[in-house]
Order: structure tokens, then sequence, then C-alpha cells
């Protein structure tokens, strides 16, 4: 009897995962997403004891990017022409958290000023610096 119903179970499990479909793109777009931090300057970026938020970016067409670096709210202009980027400086809000969380904020805000290119990938916004290498990446989060 126990057999039975674990293999119904698992009929049940299988059929209701056989309808399922992602409602994510395969492609997230440059503007108006939600790009929550994955690596900075090769450093994982998780979330840390004391951080208010994800570390992430939202860049507009207006040529302005919102965002946190995990303590504060931060935003910038920018240029774009293609695959090239690049940010003006970077201002922040001043509030204090515990120093951890303060220093790799401060890496974040500083990786900006290398940034000169940029790929998207799926999900993954990459940008490089001048030799190419990898100085942030992102991950497209839906926010809704």
């Amino acid at each position: 009897m126990k057999r039975i119903l674990l293999l119904l179970l698992l009929i049940t499990l299988s059929a209701c995962a056989a309808h399922y479909t992602s409602s994510a793109p395969e492609k997230a777009e440059l503007y108006k997403t939600w790009w929550r931090v994955e690596e900075i300057d090769g450093t994982r970026a998780v979330f840390m004891p004391g951080q208010k938020s994800d570390v992430h970016i939202i860049l507009y067409p207006s040529r302005r990017l919102v965002g946190s670096g995990g303590c504060n709210q931060i935003n910038a202009s920018f240029t774009r022409s293609a695959r090239a980027i690049r940010f003006g400086a970077v201002s922040s809000t001043k509030m204090v958290c515990f120093p951890a969380v303060m220093s790799r904020e401060r890496t974040f805000i500083d990786s900006f000023h290398k940034v000169e290119t940029f790929t998207i990938d799926g999900l993954k916004l990459r940008m490089y610096d001048h030799n190419g290498r990898a100085v942030l990446q992102f991950i497209a989060v839906d926010r809704h």
C-alpha cells in the first residue's frame, strides 16, 4: 500500500513539474533591470551581517545609475556607446554600518571608476576594465 501511495505521489509531482514554465527572460535588458552584484573584483559578494539591503544597481536610459552599496544608497551618471560604458563620480548617502559592510561598499563604489566595457550574457551583466578583466558581475533579479 505504501508503495502505491508513493508511486501516486511521484506521478502527481511529475505531472505538476511538466507544466511549469519560467517567466524569467532568457536575456536581461541593460536598462530598468535590478542588477544584484555577485562579484566585486573577483570576490564573491554575499549578504553580510549588518548589511541593510542587496548590493545592486539599476541603470536608466536617462544615463543615471541608482542602487545600494549594502548600507548606503548610491547614484551616478554614465555614458554609453555600443559595449562601452563609463561612470561619473558615484555619490552616496552617509549612513554608518559595520566596518566590513562599509569596506565592501567602498570597494564596490571604487570599482565603477575602473569600468570601461560591459557584456550581457543571459541574466548576467559583467563590467570590465581596460585590460578586459571582470571588475563587477551582476545577476538580473525579478523584483516584481
